[in-house]
């Protein structure tokens, strides 16, 4: 700003109102002048990359049976106290086709923690585990660590949780087995 306009607003712009109004525009050209140096001085530095928070989790499943027919049901689960096949307790939930006796699921950006996994081949794709008379699955069945589940359900949480940590994390392989053999 010249000077000339300066004394031009210090002339024309007397009494109380006047001197608000240049408080108020002083105030503010020095917080942008402030604002304009102090915004070099604050600069993170670019050489170290943040931290990641989250990665992807990769599910490598074994043993499929029954290629190519019903749909394979992969659930991730946080922390709940026995792992079974419901999508309502899931949180997050991955379908596929089963294409092969061998496969791997990835579930994308997953945020690190403790993590517990179920497959379940849904024949019927009901997405539901279909069971016998004595509550005996009749579906293929899967689970992180290849923890089993006794009479009273399914595997509990400290046998089937895995640390997630690394932005591409890949688990031990889960073996689906035929609990109606």
């Amino acid at each position: 700003m010249k000077s000339g306009t300066f004394r031009f607003l210090l002339l024309h712009l007397r009494g109380s109102f006047g001197r608000v109004f240049l408080i108020r525009i002083s105030s503010l050209l020095f917080g942008l002048l402030i604002g304009a140096l102090g915004s070099g001085v604050v600069a993170q530095d670019e050489s170290t990359p943040p931290t990641p928070t989250s990665g992807d989790l990769l599910v490598p499943i074994e043993n499929l049976q029954n290629i190519g027919q019903g749909q394979l049901l992969v659930l991730l689960f946080r922390r709940v106290d026995r792992i079974e096949p419901k999508v309502s307790w899931a949180f997050r939930t991955r379908i596929v086709a089963v294409r092969s006796r061998r496969m791997i699921v990835t579930f994308k950006n997953v945020p690190f923690g403790e993590y517990a996994v179920s497959v379940l081949h849904d024949m019927d794709r009901d997405r539901e585990m279909d069971t016998n008379f004595f509550g005996i699955p009749d579906e293929d069945l899967g689970c992180s660590n290849n923890a089993k589940g006794g009479v009273f359900g399914g595997p509990k949480w400290d046998k089937a949780k895995f640390s997630h940590k690394r932005p591409q994390n890949k688990i031990a392989p889960i073996e689906m087995w035929q609990c109606y053999d």
